[in-house]
């Protein structure tokens, strides 16, 4: 059967721009390695997210009356971005494992599909591994928004020459995946007891009287289930992918606006944006009063806090460290100002990093946007 001439036309019309995207993106690629070159003989870090992030902005401003959406357009430009970045030097990111958990999804959200992600049993692990270089860069929770901060975070914050480089949230969305299609085949499910705990009520409701089975984490139960087709595991979807599992129901959470706040962390620092927060922690002296006096110069210099932990120290029991997270980046002259006089009143005071803060309703935000795409 002939096709028609009109489709042949357009067949070729498409054709001839598919050869001209595949020079452009060629060109791109070649220059992002002599871009790689630059950056690797001034010491400077090969992912810079400030200028990945305008590129995008300016893309999403231009396709305003294109037939794409901004999600999908964003989204192509994102993956070349990811591989040009590659040809530069692959990122090695060290994440809490294993495979397919809330962690990976948000390293390969970030860093994309094209960097070495490796999967660690402990924080504690990894971050040595990026102070001794042979990671680049650590992803690691910091607070989840129902349970709270995420203590190993922060101590091996303390104890690490290492900086934040980046922020940002996660939703946090439950599916449940088993090795059958059929929900009356299951009679348990497992998780860790976050998770199902994060999904009580759809599995009272959907699955009442199953026995819940905890785990080590969301990854291990699915290796359980690989092998069981009684049991279903509650994890993100992601799961399915890496453990050969069938998805049975999404967005089985029952906090929708559940959400983890991730870090970046490594050596290198960012520059300043329009839209910046600055972390660091310090020792208060053990007398009436330390703490006021310690965080009285933010307040004299107008500088909103915007987070503030206090974790017990490594160096004696009933001593504390207190970390704070404040608007502003280190470069801004009042924030430097209030640091400094931060230090003057702390036993110790240490800079953890300055980076361009993203809104917390952002990532329920785009949630939505995909649950509506």
């Amino acid at each position: 059967m002939n096709e028609p001439q009109n489709l042949l036309n357009l067949r070729e019309e498409i054709d001839f721009i598919d050869n001209k995207l595949w020079e452009m993106i060629n060109q791109r690629a070649m220059l992002a390695q002599q871009l790689g070159l630059i950056k690797r003989k001034n010491a400077q870090s090969v992912v810079d997210k400030v200028r990945e992030k305008q590129i995008l902005d300016e893309i999403a401003r231009k396709n305003q009356d294109g037939v794409l959406s901004e999600q999908s357009i964003k989204a192509i430009f994102a993956e070349i971005i990811a591989a040009c970045r590659a040809l530069q030097l692959p990122c090695k990111v060290g994440f809490l494992g294993p495979l397919g958990t809330f962690s990976h999804g948000a390293a390969l959200s970030y860093f994309g599909r094209h960097a070495i992600l490796r999967p660690y049993d402990n924080l504690a692990a990894a971050f040595q591994d990026a102070q001794e270089q042979r990671l680049d860069y650590v992803l690691a929770p910091l607070e989840n928004s129902t349970e709270g901060v995420v203590g190993q975070t922060l101590d091996l914050l303390s104890i690490h020459d290492l900086n934040v480089m980046n922020q940002f949230s996660v939703r946090i969305q439950q599916s449940l995946m088993a090795r059958t299609e059929n929900l009356e085949n299951i009679d348990k499910v497992a998780s860790h007891p976050q998770a199902l705990a994060q999904s009580r009520g759809w599995l009272s409701l959907n699955l009442p009287g199953v026995k819940l089975v905890p785990a080590a984490s969301s990854g291990a139960a699915a290796a359980m289930a690989e092998d069981d087709i009684t049991m279903a595991i509650v994890g993100p979807s992601q799961l399915a992918e890496f453990y050969n599992l069938i998805i049975l129901a999404e967005n089985i959470e029952d906090n929708k606006q559940n959400q983890t706040l991730f870090v970046v962390v490594g050596k290198g620092s960012n520059p300043p944006t329009e839209n910046d927060r600055t972390m660091l922690w310090f020792a208060a002296p053990h007398r009436s009063g330390s703490l006021y006096e310690c965080l009285k110069p933010l307040a004299q210099h107008k500088i909103n806090l915007t987070r503030l932990h206090s974790r017990p120290s490594a160096h004696g029991p009933w001593q504390y460290l207190f970390f704070l997270e404040m608007e502003g980046h280190f470069a801004d002259e009042n924030v430097r100002q209030a640091v400094a006089s931060l230090q003057e009143q702390a036993e110790k005071c240490v800079f953890i990093g300055s980076y361009e803060y993203e809104s917390a309703s952002s990532a329920f935000k785009q949630a939505n946007t995909n649950e509506k795409g």
